[in-house]
């Protein structure tokens, strides 16, 4: 945790710091051996399972003692790589489940969730829907329009897959319970050449997430910024400002899972704020404080235009 704002390893992250610290590990309170957060008795799915930040994931919930942690994803050797990992720091205490899972596919998805009752019993509780495709720097132009929407087809469509599979796969569609967690990423409030695609397809999934609290109430949906970690998916030219952990995404959806995080739900939040300061503005975050809004000029957003 710092509050030093000197370092240049932070040039991306400071423009999405709420909080005056920051953290760039996990913070104690996130720990997994933290009782208040304790993932026992609960079932989690996390897509992209099998490598980065969804295998660190999945390792801090076994650490966490969550009953069962499902792992999903298109490689099914990396799958079971990670899950023989984790199986090996359960001890037998977590059930480890990989299902091999294109969630661009809504027959796979909703596979998914049929292996995950069929396996415990009953759904999940939690969600992390991590999964996600990287576009290389290039103008729109000089890239295959079929890439292109490919990215988009993965990040959106992919996340509304596991939505509306989480959903149907409980007693009561319309009225579901449990954690649902989206990874989005800070490149959906920047406008850099040559991201189009995967910036425009994580500010749909930021909105996405907040439609999904206003249709699901009964549903605790959260979008999380996982900061700049070192994964397959991180473009070289970040390198530099990757000092954030993997596993800090894993730590923060503990938290998310618990009611104390209840006033976050539909919105944003990030692996790099400090919780202590973001309670002391409660109810600011209730108001909409993280969630997206048009210029305030507008009358929308209780402006009275020029």
């Amino acid at each position: 945790m710092s509050t030093d704002r000197s370092n240049p390893s932070l040039a991306y992250t400071l423009p999405f710091q709420l909080t005056k610290k920051i953290h760039r590990d996990v913070p104690p309170e996130l720990s997994p051996g933290n009782p208040d957060i304790s993932a026992k008795g609960k079932i989690i799915v996390i897509t992209g399972g099998g490598s980065g930040i969804g295998a660190a994931a999945a390792k801090v919930w076994v650490q966490a003692g969550a009953e069962g942690v499902v792992i999903a994803g298109r490689r099914r050797e990396a799958l079971e790589r990670v899950a023989a990992e984790i199986a090996g720091l359960s001890q037998g205490k977590t059930k480890i489940l990989e299902v091999q899972t294109d969630i661009t596919k809504e027959d796979d998805t909703n596979a998914l969730f049929d292996q995950v009752k069929k396996t415990f019993g009953r759904t999940a509780d939690v969600v992390l829907s991590n999964a996600g495709a990287p576009s290389p720097s290039v103008k729109p132009h000089e890239y295959p329009v079929s890439k292109w929407w490919q990215v988009q087809e993965v990040n959106f469509l992919g996340l509304h897959n596991m939505a509306m599979s989480f959903i149907k796969s409980q007693p009561n569609p319309n009225e579901p319970v449990g954690t649902f967690v989206s990874v989005n990423s800070a490149m959906a409030g920047m406008i850099l050449p040559g991201y189009s695609t995967y910036s425009i397809s994580k500010l749909a999934g930021q909105r996405y997430t907040e439609y999904l609290q206003v249709e699901y109430p009964t549903l605790r949906i959260f979008s999380l910024l996982p900061g700049i970690a070192i994964t397959e998916m991180t473009d070289p030219a970040f390198f530099d400002f990757a000092q954030d952990k993997p596993e800090q995404t894993g730590a923060l959806a503990l938290f998310l899972a618990t009611p104390r995080a209840d006033y976050l739900k539909g919105g944003l939040t990030s692996i790099n704020w400090d919780l202590q300061e973001m309670e002391e503005h409660k109810k600011e975050i209730e108001d909409g404080l993280l969630k997206i809004k048009w210029h305030p000029i507008l009358p929308a957003s209780g402006g009275s235009g020029f």
